[in-house]
């Protein structure tokens, strides 16, 4: 009998609201939306109140994303929308991640590179997410490199998510390699930075949920 893996998948830098409706009416687990101005795929205030005005009733599917946030910048787009999971994609230690707990009570992602999984003596997040470290001039996040999956380690079977450079051609084998359940795409699914294609999106959704 075969056994069927159930994959969890988050479509990260989510910024059109025609995208995120298309989106939440697929099997995806949850949708990523970028606090920091640098990124192209930033959302800024009139998205966000949109957002909340057509979508707050699936705001369990959301994912806020910050680098090296203060709790009021969290707590500014809260305010505005009250999305379920807050993701720390800079160098947050654990005082701060203790704090965004205490003070939120939400769901934490932290992004950690593969190497420092190994070691990781972390608490209070749900899970790490997984993705080479940039270099120099890069921005924080995955900048759609790939890393060397073969060489991962979870000795501690932390709760991961697999990120950094997956798309159509190579997130199978990057699955197949880590052994992950949960999966986060971003520039895998765009047609150019910071524009999504519904049908890169719909054809990687359901090659998934056939893995």
């Amino acid at each position: 009998m075969n056994i069927v893996k159930i994959m969890k998948i988050k479509i990260c830098g989510q910024n059109n609201p025609r995208v995120i409706e298309h989106c939440l009416n697929l099997p995806i687990e949850y949708q990523g939306l970028i606090f920091y101005e640098k990124s192209p795929r930033n959302v800024n205030v009139d998205t966000l109140k949109l957002i909340q005005q057509y979508y707050s009733q699936y705001s369990s599917k959301f994912v806020g994303v910050f680098v090296n946030p203060t709790l009021q910048e969290i707590e500014e787009k809260l305010n505005l929308f009250d999305f379920h999971t807050i993701q720390l994609h800079g160098s947050e230690n654990q005082k701060f991640i203790n704090e965004v707990k205490s003070t939120f009570q939400k769901k934490i992602f932290k992004s950690l590179p593969p190497e420092e999984l190994i070691e990781n003596d972390l608490s209070n997040v749900d899970y790490y997410l997984i993705e080479g470290k940039p270099e120099k001039n890069d921005q924080p996040g995955g900048n759609n490199k790939t890393w060397n999956w073969s060489q991962f380690s979870n000795p501690n079977k932390f709760p991961f998510i697999l990120s950094g450079g997956l798309n159509e051609s190579n997130i199978q084998e990057a699955i197949n390699l880590t052994g992950a359940d949960f999966v986060d795409i971003n520039s895998g699914v765009e047609e150019e930075k910071g524009e999504k294609n519904l049908s890169l999106i719909d054809r990687l959704v359901s090659s998934l949920k056939q893995i």
